[in-house]
């Protein structure tokens, strides 16, 4: 018998595709794991035989009695009932420590996580989500595709992701509409990419992708709204070798982040707010 989901929540059940989500989290012996939503403990499981401790949060009460239950054998688990959204990181991580982020993140919720996740890389080694199979590829689409965009550019820019398998439908239950695929991401050393973290920068990112046909050329020279005409952007790009009348998708990450620092001290007041 199936439990009843809430909206958008399906469970991962297929025991091999659970065996391989821990096995791409590489997950050593000393580590210490974030899962995020631990629902019945399927993938819990296999995740307290391999680190030092893991700490699960998860928040529908009665699969935090149930996991009360079934894991009180494992002195190296901490449930913790709440959102993840809204809990205290620095309840869950003590200072100073990282920690591996695992989970089979509800699809309806996949941006909020992503972002929260940004915001707390420094308390991350890396992150191994199951998300829906489209969002996988947009995060790891290289430049020139359909599917390379803004979120492609951001999350690139800040990190390396990787699909590492798919997951079909047929393995979650109840059945989605769509397959799932496996995502690792590490995040790059802050320090290298200085600019890559800034909300500014994603402003940037999303406005020039938001009109992807357009020249990015005349596309910035809308974004500085004044700061520098189209002609003078125009020259400045192609001084630092980047072509004008390219479309969006021409330009890899890293040189979004070039533009980024060529541009951004022409920005206005009402582009920083």
């Amino acid at each position: 018998m199936v439990k009843r989901a809430r909206k958008g929540q399906v469970f991962l059940v297929d025991n091999d595709m659970l065996r391989r989500i821990a096995d791409a989290a590489e997950i050593a012996p000393d580590e210490s794991v974030l899962e995020i939503g631990m629902g019945r403990g399927e993938l819990t499981q296999h995740l307290v035989r391999r680190a030092r401790e893991v700490v699960a949060v998860e928040l529908e009460e009665r699969f935090v009695d149930a996991a009360a239950r079934d894991f009180d054998r494992y002195d190296n688990l901490t449930i913790v009932h709440g959102d993840i959204l809204d809990v205290d990181w620095a309840e869950l991580i003590p200072e100073g420590r990282r920690v591996v982020a695992v989970g089979n993140v509800p699809f309806y919720i996949t941006g909020p996580i992503l972002k929260l996740l940004g915001e707390h890389r420094r308390q991350l080694k890396r992150w191994v989500l199951t998300l829906q199979k489209e969002v996988a590829e947009r995060i790891c689409a290289p430049p020139g595709g359909k599917a390379y965009g803004a979120l492609s550019v951001k999350m690139q820019t800040r990190g390396e992701p990787y699909i590492a398998f798919v997951i079909p439908a047929d393995a979650f239950e109840p059945k989605p509409e769509v397959d799932a695929a496996l995502v690792t991401y590490r995040y790059y050393d802050e320090q290298a990419v200085p600019l890559a973290g800034s909300e500014l920068f994603g402003h940037f990112v999303d406005f020039v992708f938001a009109a992807r046909r357009k020249k990015v050329g005349n596309r910035l020279a809308t974004l500085l709204g004044g700061g520098l005409s189209a002609a003078e952007v125009a020259s400045k790009l192609r001084e630092a070798g980047f072509e004008p009348a390219a479309r969006p998708e021409s330009f890899s990450p890293g040189e979004f982040a070039e533009m980024y620092a060529l541009l951004e001290p022409y920005l206005d007041a009402e582009v920083r707010r």
